[in-house]
């Protein structure tokens, strides 16, 4: 196929496909009762943006936000979520007054569908193959339930994810630099993205080591760019909290009240094992699941499955040595991360934490495509997104009832 064919063929899936998501996405908001251009209740990005419109780094007033987590700090409130969200908030508050977090959330899902579809098309996967890999990576995982609503922890992962996801991309198309720079963008969304930051750098240098001196010399924009803005996030940790690491939540009240704080070993084993509770039948055939810090990640993640299997592949590792173990040790380190928090993440359908590991996933299974799309894997797709589906109206009905 010429590749001006291969172009218009693929602009073409994706106007479609982004169209029915869009689609989507207003049925949804319509069941909520017209949500999808209204303001967040949680959307602590959006009150950040008004409050840097004031002037303000603290949040004013904020002692009468009790809905929301705030740090408290010196006898102020401050957002305890990287900033990074609140940038792309602040120019819709500064022209309407308030950031439509719903609307927002949309669109960075459809983009994290974009970059997907997009790396597994660098790899040179056939159109309508990587519509069904990207389907897989957002759409029939957790994404879909977080997606929805554009609450202060749902915007931070799912935005989180599609930029790890272009850098991913950015990876696969071999654009370094601006892999880097989106990961670390990535770092102001979730923190533990740092990790998929120091894999790919470690992944580069590694690549170009015969000739260190040019490699280093081609990151250099890169490397001065992921300085910058580490530079600006440490600074305005520390304006706010004495403290270049510390971004707010050592100091919400669930976490100073804790006999071990936000962050301990003891909390590895027993969150990892609440990634495997599995939901009950009872004999009415009502299917029953925790609604408290997850349960089985794969089930509303089962492209994990294909990932698993599919990394035992011997050509991958003969092949693909770098990238592969890239792929499996920013995958576990993220997860022993993930796990030594104090929550799985509180009240959500799924496991919602587990999407911070789809990009590590990405970066191994878009490798794996010489092997055809085979009928169980078909299978999984086609039932995470009916899964996540039911997660989304069952979590509205939740919130409505």
């Amino acid at each position: 196929m010429a590749p001006t064919t291969q172009r218009k063929q693929t602009a073409e899936y994706l106007a479609l496909s982004l169209s029915v998501l869009a689609l989507c996405y207003l049925l949804y908001h319509t069941l909520a009762g017209g949500t999808l251009l209204s303001p967040a209740v949680y959307d602590n990005y959006g009150l950040q943006a008004q409050n840097w419109l004031q002037g303000r780094i603290d949040i004013e007033n904020g002692a009468s936000y009790t809905w929301l987590e705030l740090a408290i700090y010196d006898g102020k409130y401050y957002v305890s979520f990287p900033p990074f969200p609140s940038l792309l908030s602040l120019p819709f508050v500064w022209a309407f007054g308030f950031s439509p977090a719903n609307l927002l959330i949309a669109l960075y899902a459809m983009i994290a569908f974009i970059a997907a579809f997009g790396c597994f098309r660098t790899f040179g996967c056939p159109t309508h193959l990587c519509g069904f890999w990207a389907v897989f990576f957002t759409y029939a995982t957790n994404l879909t339930e977080l997606s929805r609503t554009g609450g202060v922890w749902n915007q931070a992962q799912v935005l989180n994810l599609a930029l790890c996801m272009l850098a991913v991309w950015c990876m696969a198309a071999d654009r370094k630099n601006l892999s880097l720079i989106l990961f670390a963008l990535a770092v102001g969304c979730r923190p533990f993205s740092a990790i998929y930051l120091l894999g790919a750098g470690i992944y580069y240098l590694l690549e170009g080591r015969r000739t260190l001196k040019h490699t280093l010399f081609s990151l250099l924009p890169g490397i001065l760019s992921v300085t910058a803005i580490a530079a600006a996030m440490t600074a305005y940790n520390f304006v706010r909290f004495d403290s270049p690491l510390e971004f707010g939540h050592n100091y919400l009240p669930e976490f100073t009240q804790s006999v071990y704080g936000q962050f301990h070993p003891s909390y590895i084993i027993p969150n990892f094992l609440q990634l495997f509770r599995l939901p009950s039948i009872t004999s009415s055939l009502l299917i029953e699941f925790p609604l408290f810090n997850g349960f089985l990640f794969f089930l509303v993640n089962p492209v994990f499955l294909v990932w698993g299997i599919r990394m035992f592949s011997r050509r991958l590792w003969r092949e693909q040595l770098p990238a592969a173990l890239l792929s499996l040790l920013t995958f576990t380190a993220i997860l022993l991360a993930l796990c030594a928090h104090k929550t799985m993440g509180g009240w959500q359908f799924g496991a919602r934490y587990t999407v911070d590991l789809l990009p590590a996933a990405l970066i191994g299974l878009s490798l794996t495509l010489r092997q055809d799309v085979r009928i169980w894997e078909r299978f999984l797709c086609f039932a995470g997104i009916a899964i996540n589906v039911f997660g989304a109206v069952f979590m509205l009905i939740q919130e409505m009832s």
